[in-house]
């Protein structure tokens, strides 16, 4: 975002970054462009045909060739699902460690979600520090949707009631936790997993305790 001053007014500009677009295709091949339109040629009337969008051509090319961003320490990847013909969110959790999946959790919300997929989000977060809580063990819950980390540290206003029951039951176990932002379907790994199993618990109607 830029930002310029006229009489004392401070008037911002957002722009919109170019967008990468990655396309793999069922017999091995792939494709790289940085046009929506020419991408849909690419995947119109294919099957077995997988696509992101990326801000950075870095992560576009790591999406396409399977590699894996190493990061250290416990990692706790959260997620939340929604889809119209359930009344319940999906959630989960995946615990990483130097870059090794240890155990998961996920299923589905015990209460009708209100709030769509954000109630899958926070019940994730939740469950997470459950766990870090659990193995007396401190680490990073990584999560794509702001409140998780916004609530829990006091920086948003919890106004609705799944954002207040969230905040009560991490009162006790929070400082487990610290908190970092991934991107949403932007080809990382592990939130794609998390992803995965919270679309299954709904989809599927599977879960997993993770302990």
């Amino acid at each position: 975002m830029f930002g310029y001053r006229v009489w004392g007014i401070v008037y911002y500009i957002e722009y919109i970054m170019a967008k990468i677009y990655a396309v793999k295709f069922a017999d091995g091949t792939r494709w790289l462009g940085d046009n929506w339109a020419d991408c849909v040629k690419q995947i119109k009337g294919r099957t077995g045909v997988k696509h992101k969008a990326f801000l950075k051509l870095d992560d576009a090319k790591a999406w396409l060739s399977g590699t894996v961003v190493r990061k250290e320490g416990l990692r706790i990847y959260v997620d939340g699902s929604f889809i119209p013909t359930s009344e319940y969110a999906g959630w989960s959790w995946v615990a990483v460690e130097n870059n090794v999946e240890i155990t998961n959790a996920f299923g589905k919300t015990p209460y009708t979600a209100a709030s769509r997929n954000i109630d899958g989000e926070l019940y994730a977060a939740w469950k997470a520090m459950e766990y870090l809580a659990h193995i007396q063990r401190k680490g990073v819950i990584c999560h794509d949707y702001q409140g998780v980390a916004s609530w829990a540290l006091g920086e948003w206003k919890a106004n609705s009631v799944v954002a207040q029951v969230y905040i009560s039951k991490i009162a006790d176990i929070k400082i487990w936790a610290t908190f970092e932002k991934v991107s949403g379907h932007s080809g990382d790994h592990w939130n794609d997993r998390a992803d995965d199993l919270a679309k299954r618990a709904l989809v599927k109607n599977e879960s997993s305790s993770g302990y």
